[in-house]
């Protein structure tokens, strides 16, 4: 007996000594794994810091580079603005190069002239298209520390022009990097997508120059973006859990290392303690029963809440209408869950499922379009995601939605999945559908009608200016007959009434004339093409120029402006902007005009016209594209007050708007829209070409 409890006794120990390390084991385990896990969550969270910092220094390349074609104080204003607006140190200067490969500008004062083309990054900004690009690490030619170039090619007319550079200091990205709180043989690294070291956290100045080994995960697969691994560090040999993200525009690689002792260190203590308990134990093996007691307590109360979640989670299916059910081909083996049983209408503790009583309760016109379902998903191995109606025993039709997988752990040869009852849904679909085209026949009723008062308020336009011009012609003409033959007669208060009579009928006869090209300009069918707006502003200009060649006026129509749009239309627009420029710049000594471009954004492309003329007070701004409202008077500047008002309808027929600044005195600016692909208006058709 004493042998016998000697011997239990002793094999107790080892048991519990056994336990004890593989616990120990477990525990490391799990810890490094949680840190490889936390190092890849810290690489995401520097990745953005990278990322922003990134698209910060590329939101100022875009400003810098649409800025140097203009003026040198132009570029200049630009370039205190973006430097003004980046963090403090980020950048060391910046530098403009020519095609040719030549530092044409830097900030630094040295002068020009300094080549770069044979740089890495030189090439890669020539040959790689419009897009940021980020160089490996390169010694400053000007200032001799090392710099990472993050630069963007410039174009004219399509053709490479040069570039435009942020130099930043490496060093200064390294300090960047080694804000992250992390313990002290910890680092982070900047790696670009060659493989060379961008920055580092730790020693940087070592890491400049070298490279990481070809066989990191980031550079085997230069399509991953995120992952994990443990090696000893390339620079220092320290053991480290890796963690990376690679940057979605630069690809540039954010890599966190944790060291094995940090990131053990913490377990030490932990891993004493637990030596002394097992000693404790292993001497107090008495205690050893109300330990088994408690795992026993604990197993109970695991099962308990494992029959708890159970009848949760049928309880959740049937609030959901959904089931679970399994299947096996080899052996027919199939189950059906509470829930389904209860969407076929069927007593779960007397029905037995199977296979083929499934598909007899599938409807029969759904039959043939679910099995070829069924055969792709087995010929192609992928999930099967189908829609389609049961007939139950009492004849009612019930809408399902069949989700099926196969089980991996049988390999490929047993399914199971999950069916839904979704008919309330599907008969809300149909709902909807029977709506929808309801609201569609109603729309289309009513466009025809609005299509023919369209037509009948054309006819009537037509017909009203007729009648008017008629009665006005003979209003002008026996003016103008009286004029003639008994001027003499007339006292000057009646010559002045006679021309005011003229007047008058000549500016109806303008306001009609208005009045029926802003008809024909709304029902004229739109023909979009490209069209060339820069040439379009110069050919107006000409011919407001022959119409008086002694006016002395200073015109900038930009280069290369161009857009989608009906070529007659924006004649009219162009016409109308322009030539309110021209009029109202009539009584100003040094007269500009400037027609240029505001680039592009949110799918529009955008234009302005600008003059140093009589301006408006924007008070009446509103009043602007009013049809036949003016902000002058006649006397001062002719017109109809119908040119903005046509204006702002062609721009809107395209999709496009149009809008008006100024000042009294100081000149005004109209800037417009146009989308960057074609709209087609929906009453621009008419219901049969619809």
């Amino acid at each position: 007996m004493v042998t016998a409890v000697a011997l239990f006794t002793a094999l107790a120990v080892l048991l519990l000594w056994g336990l004890s390390l593989q616990l120990q084991r477990q525990l490391r385990d799990q810890v490094l794994e949680r840190a490889q896990l936390r190092s890849q969550q810290l690489a995401d969270a520097m990745a953005g810091q990278m990322d922003t910092s990134l698209a910060v220094l590329d939101l100022g390349l875009l400003s810098l580079r649409t800025a140097w074609p203009k003026s040198r104080e132009a570029f200049d204003e630009v370039e205190q603005q973006v430097l003004a607006t980046l963090p403090r140190g980020l950048v060391s200067h910046l530098s403009v190069i020519d095609a040719g490969g030549t530092v044409v500008y830097n900030n630094l004062g040295v002068a020009p002239g300094t080549f770069v083309g044979d740089r890495p990054h030189f090439q890669a900004l020539r040959q790689g298209g419009d897009r940021l690009v980020v160089g490996e690490p390169v010694r400053s030619r000007l200032t001799g520390e090392w710099l990472v170039i993050v630069g963007r090619p410039m174009f004219r007319d399509g053709v490479f022009a040069g570039a435009v550079h942020f130099n930043v200091p490496s060093e200064h990205l390294a300090r960047l990097l080694g804000r992250l709180a992390l313990s002290g043989n910890d680092l982070v690294s900047l790696v670009h997508p060659g493989g060379a070291f961008l920055a580092r956290s730790l020693d940087n100045a070592s890491a400049m120059g070298q490279k990481v080994p070809p066989d990191r995960p980031f550079l085997q697969d230069p399509e991953a973006s995120r992952g994990t691994f443990r090696v000893d560090g390339v620079v220092d040999g320290v053991s480290r859990l890796f963690g990376w993200q690679r940057l979605s525009n630069s690809r540039v690689v954010v890599v966190v290392g944790l060291s094995h002792a940090s990131v053990l260190a913490p377990l030490e203590h932990t891993r004493r303690q637990a030596l002394l308990l097992t000693a404790l134990l292993s001497m107090a093996l008495l205690a050893a029963g109300g330990w088994i007691g408690w795992l026993l307590h604990n197993l109970e109360r695991q099962q308990e809440q494992a029959r708890v979640n159970r009848q949760q989670m049928e309880e959740a299916q049937r609030l959901a209408r959904v089931g679970h059910w399994t299947y096996d081909p080899d052996t027919g083996a199939t189950t059906w869950s509470q829930e389904i049983c209860r969407i076929f209408g069927r007593d779960p503790s007397t029905f037995r499922p199977s296979f083929e009583g499934y598909w007899q309760h599938v409807h029969p016109q759904d039959r043939g379009q679910l099995e070829a379902a069924v055969a792709r998903s087995r010929a192609s191995h992928t999930d099967l995601d189908e829609v389609h109606r049961i007939v139950l025993a009492d004849g009612s039709v019930r809408w399902v939605r069949l989700l099926a997988q196969t089980d991996p752990v049988a390999k490929g040869t047993s399914y199971s999945g999950t069916l839904q009852d979704i008919t309330e849904l599907r008969e809300a679909q149909l709902a909807l559908e029977r709506l929808n085209t309801e609201l569609d026949r109603r729309v289309k009723s009513r466009t025809r009608e609005l299509t023919m008062l369209n037509r009948d308020l054309e006819s009537f336009t037509y017909s009203v200016s007729h009648d008017l011009r008629t009665p006005l012609r003979s209003i002008h003409g026996f003016a103008t007959l009286l004029q003639e033959s008994d001027a003499d007669k007339l006292s000057d208060d009646g010559l002045d009434a006679l021309k005011r009579i003229q007047s008058s009928a000549r500016r109806m006869g303008l306001l009609i004339n208005d009045l029926l090209s802003m008809a024909q300009q709304s029902r004229a069918e739109l023909r979009t093409q490209h069209v060339d707006l820069s040439e379009l502003a110069r050919s107006v200009a000409r011919e407001l120029r022959q119409t008086d060649p002694e006016r002395q006026v200073r015109w900038e129509i930009a280069d290369g402006l161009s857009a989608q749009a009906d070529p007659g239309l924006m004649t009219v627009v162009m016409q109308n902007l322009l030539g309110n420029a021209w009029k109202y710049t009539g009584r100003t000594e040094a007269a500009h005009i400037e027609f240029f471009g505001l680039g592009e954004a949110e799918g529009m492309a955008n234009f302005c016209v600008r003059d140093n003329g009589a301006g408006f007070d924007m008070a009446y701004a509103d009043q602007l594209f009013q049809p036949f409202k003016r902000l002058h008077r006649l006397e001062e500047f002719e017109g109809t007050g119908v040119g903005l008002a046509s204006v702002q309808r062609i721009l809107q027929r395209h999709g496009g708007s149009v809008r008006g600044e100024g000042a009294v005195g100081q000149g005004a600016m109209f800037c417009f829209s146009l989308p960057l692909e074609p709209v087609r208006q929906f009453l621009d058709s008419t219901p049969d070409q619809r």
